[in-house]
């Protein structure tokens, strides 16, 4: 271990990160001098700094690495070096366990007899993380459970199914799916995937084997193999799980359940596709705990004003544009929650339900039943809406009732598929609507991308290379930052570089000129022209100033903003 004297002290620490104020800390240091409590436990009494600021601050200056043990996969190998009465007595949880060092998560990293303490039990080298203490009695309690005692505090229930009375008869297949080795791969498979914050699940089957990978801030990773002894048990203890039809392997199925893991409530939603070498399978994990606020969303001073100016409006339209999976819909929910008061009726129109939103109406398409997008708007207007919020224009004649919808009084909300924000209005000229409509109707055009935020355990500052330089020829070296950072890779982003994800927006406000333009039917790219003569910062803009704060590399910007 380090020398203390090698680094700054705990006060110094804290006032470089602006937690705390020249006078609070001497106050402190001074009751420190008088009481002899340790200064950390003042500023907490004082409420000067949260458990985790005082952490953090304590492991920098002991040079060591943070981590969130709930936002990790521990090494449960790694448990098996320590017993739990050992872990319990030190207040300590394993995490990782290599060769000839094993990793242990401590609340007090002052306190390092620990460190010799186990040396002499395990023979090992002890490296040490800190973590909170609550997490570490969190880990405990989780990860020295016995198996059958942790699968029965995962309650896991099917989605839009009852409990039958009576024990039901299982076929063979579905015996196979309640032994012990499939229970436990498909227990541990989701359990990590939550531990790591995936946003998907995929299983797939190829000739010689089935791989599973996790989708984690938006990237693929292979994680695993099933044995070729459980592929078939697992894939069919999920289609049980999900209320799918088992015995079919031929034909796509959708289904999903509800888990609870750890106070925490998640909607699993599961499709399956037949391939040559049997199905792959995809389960998308929705957390259902948080509801994001539009300030958390990473939207710059500048570009939250202009969609709260936006959705101010009584009526009018407000689109989402950008791919699959690059946040709309969870901007849609902020902005639902914003505008959200007992004086509005809000009713949505989606495409899955992702989200329960209190006191909001809220309609699941089924086209089986009839109840697509156009037919729900129309049965909308007819409930006295103040709000609209329509998943998705996929067609001319959604696209007209939601038109018409906003110039009756309505504002509307909704997503459509395109590049660029000013791309909306001309993917609703190509389903057949009129420019004049469009320039009466637009309040708001807003692009989005979600790109991985560096891991601020590790990030460190770079300098711009030649691959980052010829690769950024479009944007011109004059709007280049003059520093860049990245992720070296640690235990806290699984080497990486990255934890966690920040959306780059371009926000267009329809304003007078704008809309004159689109009454003429400008084109595309004359808007565009237009667009960039004003002060309206582009995705390219928004990316670069968060490349500038820190906040994302040039390699995500690169791989994810690009007209």
């Amino acid at each position: 271990m380090r020398a203390i004297s090698q680094h700054h002290l705990l006060g110094e620490i804290l006032l470089q990160e602006n937690l705390i104020t020249e006078d609070e800390l001497k106050r402190s240091l001074n009751k420190h001098k008088r009481t002899k409590v340790p200064l950390g436990q003042i500023l907490l009494r004082e409420e000067l700094v949260t458990e985790e600021q005082l952490l953090r601050a304590l492991a920098r200056q002991m040079g060591f690495s943070y981590i969130d043990l709930r936002r990790i996969e521990i090494n449960e190998k790694a448990v098996e070096y320590v017993d739990e009465k050992i872990a319990e007595r030190y207040g300590i949880l394993p995490v990782n366990v290599d060769q000839d060092s094993l990793t242990i998560a401590v609340s007090d990293p002052l306190n390092m007899s620990v460190v010799d303490d186990l040396f002499l039990l395990t023979g090992l080298r002890i490296k040490v993380v800190v973590a909170p203490q609550k997490d570490i009695e969190w880990g405990i309690n989780r990860y020295y459970l016995p198996r059958e005692h942790q699968q029965q505090q995962d309650h896991i229930q099917p989605a839009d199914s009852k409990p039958e009375a009576g024990s039901p008869i299982l076929t063979s297949e579905e015996a196979i799916t309640t032994s012990e080795p499939v229970l436990s791969f498909v227990h541990s498979m989701i359990s990590k995937a939550i531990a790591r914050r995936a946003s998907d699940i995929h299983i797939e089957q190829h000739e010689t084997e089935t791989v599973v990978r996790y989708r984690i801030d938006g990237v693929l990773h292979d994680m695993m193999t099933i044995p070729d002894d459980l592929t078939a048990g697992v894939i069919s203890r999920l289609k049980i799980m999900s209320g799918m039809q088992i015995t079919e392997k031929r034909r796509p199925q959708d289904g999903g359940f509800h888990l609870n893991v750890e106070q925490k409530d998640i909607d699993v939603r599961i499709s399956t596709m037949p391939t040559i070498f049997g199905e792959k399978m995809v389960l998308r994990l929705l957390f259902k705990e948080h509801i994001f606020r539009l300030d958390e969303l990473g939207f710059s001073p500048d570009n939250l004003k202009k969609i709260r100016e936006s959705i101010r409006y009584q009526s009018g339209i407000v689109l989402l544009t950008g791919p699959t999976g690059s946040g709309k819909t969870t901007t849609l929910y902020a902005i639902l929650n914003e505008l959200n008061n007992q004086e509005k009726n809000i009713i949505t129109l989606e495409d899955p339900v992702e989200y329960v939103l209190p006191r909001i109406n809220q309609i699941q398409v089924n086209t089986k039943a009839g109840l697509t997008f156009a037919s729900g708007l129309r049965t909308i207007l007819r409930q006295d809406p103040d709000i609209i919020m329509v998943g998705e224009i996929r067609d001319e004649e959604t696209a007209r009732i939601a038109v018409q919808a906003s110039l009756t009084g309505h504002l509307v909300l909704s997503t459509l598929h395109t590049s660029r924000a000013i791309g909306s209005y001309t993917r609703l000229l190509n389903m057949g609507l009129e420019p004049y409509l469009l320039a009466s109707s637009l309040t708001g055009m807003v692009a989005q991308r979600l790109v991985r935020r560096i891991c601020p355990e590790c990030k460190t500052r770079v300098k711009l290379d030649d691959h980052i330089l010829q690769n950024l020829r479009f944007v011109g070296r004059d709007r280049l930052p003059q520093t860049a950072y990245r992720g070296e890779g640690c235990f806290a982003c699984q080497n990486t570089g990255y934890l966690g994800r920040i959306a780059v927006q371009e926000v267009i406000p329809v304003e007078d000129e704008l809309r004159e333009l689109m009454s003429q039917g400008a084109t595309e790219s004359e808007l565009n022209r237009f667009i960039d003569t004003q002060s309206y910062a582009t995705l390219i803009d928004d990316g670069l100033e968060k490349v500038r704060q820190g906040l994302t590399t040039f390699d995500e910007f690169l791989r994810v903003i690009h007209y």
